[in-house]
């Protein structure tokens, strides 16, 4: 990650969570891309607390994942905190892509996608899932909002606020043949081996 901070200009609010609010963005300068500016606002006396645990693991599985270049898991470009009185603003700065997945289904025809689409979307989804749960990373949130699909029909996972690694390496080393925890349809964690997981993606069949 660039160690200079990117300079842009926030062009719309494109989204609103529980903690944070999502702006599309312009770079300024040569590049003049597109961004998507993820802005926590942390009330109240931070100096004792510091940044939520949540915040942490997001922008920390966030830089890790950068490192891998997967095409399917959006990418973090910039973050930064502000210290604002007591208040701490923390801000993520990723790749802009154009809409999640509900959009994109909105966006089909009556007669719904093709099979060549749908397979497509699968397939690539599932390969960033199978990204993750190789590196023991649970993504524990996984839903239309979260699975962004761009204008070229890249399709992408991202918000990894309620994410976990289940590995002794934060390095994200690959591992095969161990236990991890999944979440099964009840959203409970049981332990499953590596090579079974994709038994236990109840999410993406509801997708």
């Amino acid at each position: 990650m660039d160690t200079k901070p990117l300079c842009y200009e926030l062009l719309s609010e494109v989204g609103e969570g529980s903690y944070s609010k999502v702006y599309k963005a312009r770079e300024v300068g040569e590049k003049q891309r597109l961004l998507a500016v993820k802005k926590f606002n942390i009330h109240g006396d931070t100096s004792d607390s510091g940044i939520p645990a949540f915040m942490i693991r997001e922008v920390a599985l966030l830089r890790k994942m950068k490192y891998f270049n997967h095409p399917n898991i959006v990418k973090l470009l910039d973050a930064s905190v502000v210290p604002v009185g007591r208040s701490l603003d923390l801000t993520l700065v990723l790749e802009y892509i154009d809409q999640d997945l509900s959009t994109y289904l909105s966006k089909a025809p009556a007669s719904g996608l093709s099979r060549d689409s749908i397979k497509d979307v699968m397939q690539q989804l599932l390969q960033g899932l199978d990204f993750l749960h190789t590196n023991m990373v649970l993504h524990r949130d996984l839903k239309p909002e979260n699975v962004l699909v761009s204008s070229r029909g890249e399709v992408k996972i991202a918000d990894f606020g309620l994410a976990r690694i289940y590995t002794f390496n934060i390095a994200l080393t690959p591992v095969s043949h161990i236990a991890v925890l999944l979440l099964d349809d009840a959203r409970l964690c049981k332990p499953i081996h590596n090579h079974d997981s994709l038994r236990y993606m109840p999410s993406v069949v509801c997708m």
